[in-house]
């Protein structure tokens, strides 16, 4: 009897002087608790769009100070900020005015063209294979008692997110989940989304029984904003529903904080667009940390300035434009960003011209044009507005390459809510656009 007491301290001594040597955040990490894994992309380039890789850089902090390891975060961007000739500040980047550098240390997994829909995909499925040898490799590793983070932000546009060179649609992006889930891929999912429309990319879709919660910047109806306009660097920091919750992560004690207070907060405090939550609402009983790290940190708070610059996402490259016009004291510099503008200007009265046209082909009808063109359909017939879109996208302007012309694919989205014939669709672009595809920013 007392050899079996003895034997019983020992272990439980044992478990004490290993667990000593053992930091908090490692032992909650054992498998049977769970492990934190979490996927960050944007899905833009360019120095007007910059606010998108600061926001993922930020949520990168975040997570790693936090006390998710990098070999379970997989960053997703196109790397074009550091070293760029634009940037003031070689290789730093900031994502509040006057903000610490977020660009030490952020993982470069995929960067460049390796930034696509097909990887983002393959790595939410663990599918290495698929990646054919892009980027670091890394892809979700996750089972059944892990939980999952995914935070992206770029443009987008009822039923899809926009990438580089590409887009990925709502359906897609579903049929990955549901992979996912039916792979016992995680225990539990969240989805945090930074894009116009981009409550599209969940309603009317996504299960609620599937153990997973989405936030999103906005409905399926209307812009996302960007934030934070900065003079040096001449574009915008942020946007508007992502510094909320990055800023609120960084000051809160997350352990403490559940997800749906959070969402709470950030709904709040994003008063020009309408943040919603979809999925299993459950979930957001949860704390943060279960998402976004488990260990504590020292809270963040920088003083917000009192304009924040908030501008609709898709009109950022021409209040870029007014802003260095406004600021400018050459003549010949104010005339050439004049030009500039009033180019840009043309060009989306012509892009919003041949929408109109299009409706007219389809319909030689004022009322059934105007009606389509006024009006906001919820988006539920996914493959006809999925289909019609490509084509757009290939007979008449490329998406990913103008974000303007994202603004009118709820046209698209009506026609098909209105059982307009696909073919009937088609054939009014084809009439419409007999321009080369234009791939320049509008």
């Amino acid at each position: 009897m007392e050899m079996r007491i003895f034997s019983a301290l020992l272990i439980v001594l044992s478990v004490s002087v290993v667990l000593s040597f053992r930091s908090i955040p490692e032992y909650l990490e054992k498998p049977k608790n769970g492990r934190l894994w979490a996927v960050l992309i944007a899905g833009s380039n360019t120095w007007n769009n910059y606010r998108h890789q600061a926001d993922v850089c930020h949520s990168y902090q975040i997570l790693h100070t936090h006390g998710i390891p990098d070999e379970r975060i997989i960053v997703l961007m196109y790397d074009d900020l550091a070293q760029n000739s634009e940037n003031p500040t070689p290789g730093i980047v900031i994502n509040h005015p006057n903000g610490h550098d977020v660009y030490k240390g952020v993982p470069h997994d995929y960067t460049g063209d390796a930034v696509t829909p097909e990887n983002f995909m393959a790595v939410l499925r663990g599918d290495k294979k698929a990646l054919n040898g892009a980027g670091s490799g890394k892809v979700l590793k996750s089972g059944p008692n892990d939980h999952v983070f995914v935070y992206f932000a770029d443009h987008g546009a009822p039923g899809l997110i926009a990438f580089p060179d590409s887009e990925l649609t709502s359906s897609d992006l579903n049929k990955t989940i549901n992979y996912m889930f039916k792979h016992k891929m995680y225990a539990k999912l969240v989805f945090y989304i930074e894009a116009c429309e981009s409550g599209s990319m969940f309603e009317n879709i996504l299960p609620d029984n599937i153990n997973v919660y989405a936030t999103t910047a906005a409905n399926g109806e209307e812009s996302s904003y960007a934030c934070y306009f900065d003079e040096k660097r001449e574009t915008y920091l942020g946007d508007s529903y992502s510094v909320n919750w990055m800023e609120d992560s960084d000051k809160e004690v997350l352990t403490n904080e559940t997800l749906y207070q959070q969402f709470r907060i950030v709904k709040k405090e994003t008063t020009e667009s309408h943040v919603q939550e979809y999925g299993d609402m459950s979930i957001a009983k949860m704390t943060v940390s279960e998402f976004q790290g488990r260990k504590s940190s020292k809270p963040i708070t920088l003083p917000r300035p009192e304009n924040l610059d908030l501008v609709r996402s898709r009109d950022v490259p021409v209040e870029i434009l007014k802003r260095k016009y406004l600021k400018s004291n050459s003549d010949d510099q104010k005339a050439e960003y004049l030009k500039k503008l009033n180019k840009m200007l043309r060009n989306r009265i012509y892009l919003s011209q041949k929408v109109t046209d299009i409706l007219t082909e389809v319909f030689h009808n004022r009322n059934e044009e105007a009606d389509t063109m006024d009006k906001h359909y919820k988006l539920t017939n996914f493959k006809c507005y999925d289909d019609v879109r490509k084509y757009f996208n290939e007979e008449c302007f490329q998406l990913s390459k103008n974000a303007y012309a994202l603004d009118f694919m709820y046209v698209l989205v009506n026609l098909c809510e209105k059982h307009v014939e696909e073919a009937r669709v088609k054939h009014a672009m084809d009439l419409v656009c007999t321009h080369p595809p234009i791939h320049g920013i509008l």
